[in-house]
This record gives C-alpha cells, structure tokens and sequence, in this order.
C-alpha cells in the first residue's frame, strides 16, 4: 500500500489562540465599587459641575449691578459678552479633547476582560450619568429659576443676559458633550450593554436629543427675545411662544432612567454568572452512605 499525503489546502489550520483576560490587579481603596476606584468619578465630576455653577453664581453678585445691566456700556462687553466666547471655546476645547480620549484608549484595551473589571466599569459609566444628571439639573432648574426672578426686576436690552450666558452658552453645550461622551464611553467599555452588535439604544437616542433639542432651541429662544425687545414690559408676553421646547426636552431627558435599567440587568446576569461558575468549580461531594 502507499500512503497518499493529504493535499496542503486540507491540512486544518490551528485556531489562533484566544487573548487572555484582562484583569486588573486588586488595589485595595480601589476596587471596582470602592469610593476610590469605579465611583471615583462619580464624586469628582458633579463637584467639578457644582463647583463651576457657584463660582460663575458668586461673579454673578459681583458684577451684575455695576456692569451687568446696560449691554451699550464696554464693561458689558468685556465681563458678559466675551464671557460667551470663553464658555464656547471652553466648551469646545473639552469636548474635543475628551472625546478623542475616550475613542483612542477604548481601540486599545483588550478584547476580553474579567467580570471584575466590567463591574469597575459598570461603575464608572453610572458615575457619567450621575455627572450628566447634575448638569441637567443645573441648566434646567437652578438658572431657569434665576432667569425669571431676573428678568421679572428688569426691562432688558440685550438677548444676552447676565442669567442667560452661563445657562445658554455653558451649561447647555456642556450637556450634549456628557451625553455623547457617556455613550461613547458604554460603546468602547460596555460591549455586553452598549457594542456594536446591540445597535444604537433609544435610552441614549433619547437623551442626545434632548440636549441637542436645547441647544437647537437657544437660538430661536434668543431670536424671540431680540425680536421682542422693543415692547418692553409685553416682552416676555411675546417671546412665551419660543419657549414651549423646553418641555419636549424635558420629556426626552427621561430616557437617562433607562441607561441604569439597562446597565443593572447586565449586573444581574454577572451575579448569575459568578454563581454558574462557583457551581461548576466547586469540589464533588462523595456520596453518604446510607443509614443502616
């Protein structure tokens, strides 16, 4: 008999190995649901919002009366106008920046990780939404309330008003990059939750639209205030009409509950899974012998 070598297009390659699992080492304060670990950021950024909002309140008390009432005078303009321009750029230059992070570290993490780190992440993630409801509530409540006790005291000249600039121009436009950059973060770090393969979420399609639906509305909100300046006290009479929006944006910012609905089922199915594991591993029992 001869042997007949098998042609080399049938010979199986070996399947390529599997990457390892990415599992960061245990630090301890620095878990992944300690306070200085996956909730970190959950206390540091609603400080940095809440900090920021109190800061620009206090320059607020400042300098609104002696420079902040008459738009004509170039005090106005140096303090409140070109308070604008900083709050865009600023705006702007973090965007950019953060984005840009998020997007090159997730290309370079690993394929798979522990369940530990998913958690860390999981954590994380909540901390953004927390962030992103901090702001929401700073935009939508606390100026909003200042803006109509401010303009209730005065006749104003200018659709740029010492309680429009921080609420329009920062607040605002700081509420679509958290709500763009939470979603890239739970696409890149979340891919049970968030991957490709889940399509794009109406929870977070909700959300960018409600603060995209805010920033579309400042302009013909400012529009109806410029165009109704000239009927003085009837003024805010008038510009009532450019203001119904905001209520859709409110109903849209709903969709933010359902980003943790959706995160705390995949922590249910992490528990469900450490369990199956423990029960798998865990050491045969020899059978008891029967009492006689």
């Amino acid at each position: 008999m001869t042997e007949q070598a098998a042609p080399p297009s049938a010979v199986q390659a070996p399947a390529p190995p599997k990457p390892a699992v990415y599992d960061p080492p245990d630090i301890p304060g620095k878990g992944p649901t300690d306070w200085g670990g996956g909730w970190k950021w959950g206390l540091i950024s609603p400080l940095i919002l809440i900090a920021l909002a109190v800061a620009i309140r206090v320059y607020q008390a400042w300098a609104v009366f002696p420079w902040g009432l008459d738009s004509s005078t170039t005090q106005f303009f140096w303090m409140w106008r070109m308070l604008v321009v900083a709050f865009l750029l600023g705006v702007g230059i973090f965007t950019v920046v953060w984005w840009r992070w998020i997007l090159n570290t997730g290309r370079q993490l690993p394929e798979r990780f522990s369940r530990r780190e998913e958690v860390r992440r999981i954590a994380v993630f909540w901390g953004l939404i927390g962030a992103t409801s901090v702001n929401l509530y700073i935009e939508a409540s606390f100026w909003p309330n200042e803006d109509g006790a401010f303009h209730q005291t005065l006749v104003r000249d200018t659709a740029f008003t010492v309680a429009h600039i921080p609420m329009f121009y920062l607040f605002f436009p700081l509420g679509v990059t958290l709500a763009v950059g939470t979603y890239l973060y739970g696409r890149t770090r979340i891919p049970a939750v968030y991957g490709a393969d889940k399509g794009f979420p109406w929870s977070f399609f909700l959300l960018i639209s409600a603060t995209v639906t805010e920033v579309a509305q400042v302009a013909m909100n400012e529009w109806g205030h410029s165009v109704n300046l000239g009927n003085a006290g009837a003024e805010e009479f008038f510009a009532v009409w450019f203001h119904w929006p905001f209520v859709l944006y409110g109903w849209l910012a709903g969709g933010i509950f359902a980003l943790w609905g959706e995160t705390i089922l995949r922590l249910y199915q992490i528990e469900d899974e450490e369990a199956a594991d423990a029960r798998d591993t865990a050491p045969v029992q020899p059978p008891t012998a029967a009492p006689v």
